[in-house]
């Protein structure tokens, strides 16, 4: 059996709000309590005994897999499939709370929800399931059984529909689950790719299961 625990990365910056124009996705950074959450998944993962650590490389993800690989003595390999949705390049640099800003992020956003629309050069619908597609098969086809991942809050959504749905997922499937569940900083989601022979659906076949969502205890 092979077990992938997600991480979502610690606080940023941009969730902590910091921020008054629209910056880099990928170079917003941690907060001080996202460091300090961080550290706490650290300690954490120690016990997971993972064998291979793997981060999106934006600078968030990237400081909180440093982190980890101080506790657990695992090198972190920057792997792009598992980065946040891409913010369209018009939209950095904008102010946020203007009519402008905001008509803008919301044009974009829609396109998560509907099939074949995009805004400027921003990840879509169309995207996104092809990343999660990509993400799970690169996970599967690694070695190791026990595998962090440092990632981030949406695209994880966006992974655990495909693994519900698979192909046939759509945008309304998307808009359904994204709007409903919502992950902590550092929170912990375990994937397992497995077969079950005794099981009710798809017995004798490997295929990816959800295990546990959002696991943060380690917060307090």
């Amino acid at each position: 059996m092979k077990s992938i625990y997600i991480v979502r990365h610690g606080e940023s910056e941009t969730n902590a709000r910091l921020h008054t124009f629209c910056v880099p996705d990928e170079e917003v950074q941690l907060t001080e309590k996202g460091e300090q959450q961080s550290r706490f998944i650290a300690e954490r993962a120690v016990r997971l005994k993972a064998e291979a650590l793997i981060s999106s490389p934006f600078v968030r993800t990237r400081d909180t897999a440093r982190l980890i690989s101080e506790r657990t003595g695992l090198s972190i390999e920057l792997e792009s499939l598992f980065g946040e949705r891409r913010t369209p390049t018009a939209l950095v640099g904008m102010k946020f709370g203007t009519e402008e800003s905001d008509a803008f992020y919301r044009a974009w956003t829609s396109t998560f929800f509907k099939q074949g629309e995009r805004v400027d050069d921003g990840e879509n619908f169309d995207d996104l399931k092809s990343r999660a597609r990509a993400a799970l098969e690169y996970l599967e086809k690694r070695p190791e059984s026990k595998i962090i991942v440092v990632s981030h809050g949406f695209f994880l959504r966006v992974l655990l529909c495909y693994i519900m749905f698979g192909e046939a997922l759509t945008p309304e499937e998307v808009r359904g689950v994204a709007g409903s569940m919502r992950t902590d900083n550092t929170g912990i989601t375990l994937l397992t790719h497995d077969v079950m022979p005794f099981h009710d659906i798809d017995h004798d076949i490997a295929r990816w299961r959800i295990r546990a969502y959002n696991d943060h205890a380690h917060l307090g």
